[in-house]
């Protein structure tokens, strides 16, 4: 290579890539390819629930939901410098929506508004985490601009689990799901990524783009041994029953890309549908570890190809 001929990086201008915050910003990142980057930042799957969701007389930009930890996230978005205004409307929606996770993103923080998060943190009762994060767009030479996000105030232990206080199985729990996470890595093709391992018997994969559906992965860990590991999609929400009813319509023709049939659980007393497969298997076996991993990614990915087109094609009721 010719180091003459070698490009500059050039900071582009926010109001070049997105000319208003509510119209053009906020509907770009609700796109699940741009929803993308800001799970990337947190470290956590996140599923669309709603653009400019009602809270009385006000809307939040986006309202997400983390699948991992079940729970709301509230995204504030702000393409001018931090102020006042923009932290009382994230506090409010965290509030309405009560959020595990509150996010404020803008171009850049004035240090007392990031010190007002750090306090936040500090001395949030309630278990809600708060995030700063400073968006800005990069381009090399004549290439199309990079947006990227950049945290500059957040939990402080956020990304890190503490191993002191776990449970022999929430130990096992975490260190399952951390070699899974590394298997997608370096095998996945539709499911290439998860985030933030937890110490518990469920992880998010990944969503299918519309709200209240979402993929999972469960690893049992019975007392009396039997373990389990199941890939299951679950539809959530007051409609459940009725998007549940017009996949189970077409079972057959769901099944017949399959080498072994689907469980389709609709229980009476629950907003929650599940379609699902599931391997018994010995969880505490370290040799069966790839085996389990190839399992659980092939079925996860398998269940996604063919229920993701299906999923976007259901009529509301």
């Amino acid at each position: 290579m010719d180091a003459a001929n070698l490009s500059r990086i050039e900071s582009v201008p926010l109001k070049d890539v997105w000319d208003h915050e509510a119209a053009d910003f906020t509907p770009w990142l609700a796109k699940s390819e741009n929803l993308g980057l800001l799970e990337d930042a947190l470290g956590m799957n996140l599923e669309l629930v709603e653009r400019e969701g009602s809270a009385g007389p006000y809307s939040v930009d986006l309202l997400c939901r983390d699948p991992n930890e079940q729970t709301n996230v509230v995204v504030e978005n702000q393409l001018e410098q931090t102020d006042h205004d923009h932290l009382g409307k994230l506090l409010t929606y965290a509030a309405h929506f009560e959020a595990g996770v509150a996010v404020w993103i803008a171009r850049n923080f004035t240090e007392q508004h990031r010190a007002a998060l750090d306090w936040l943190n500090k001395v949030s009762s309630t278990g809600t985490r708060f995030f700063g994060l400073e968006i800005e767009v990069w381009r090399i030479g004549d290439s199309g601009a990079a947006p990227r996000l950049n945290v500059v105030a957040s939990p402080k232990e956020w990304t890190k689990i503490e191993q002191k206080g776990l449970t022999t199985t929430q130990q096992m729990q975490l260190r399952f799901w951390e070699d899974f996470r590394d298997y997608v890595s370096r095998n996945g093709e539709i499911v290439t990524k998860v985030h933030a391992p937890r110490p518990q018997h469920w992880l998010g994969i990944r969503g299918f783009g519309r709200a209240d559906f979402f993929l999972y992965g469960f690893a049992v860990w019975a007392p009396s041994g039997g373990h389990k590991l199941r890939v299951e999609l679950q539809i959530t929400g007051k409609d459940s029953d009725h998007y549940f009813g017009l996949l189970h319509g077409r079972r057959q023709e769901i099944e017949q890309r399959f080498d072994d049939q689907l469980e389709w659980y609709n229980p009476p007393d629950t907003q929650t549908r599940t379609v699902y497969w599931y391997l018994p298997t010995d969880l505490t076996d370290p040799d069966l570890r790839t085996d389990q991993c190839r399992w659980l990614l092939e079925r996860a990915e398998a269940l996604y190809q063919i229920l993701a087109p299906r999923i976007a094609d259901l009529p509301a009721p």
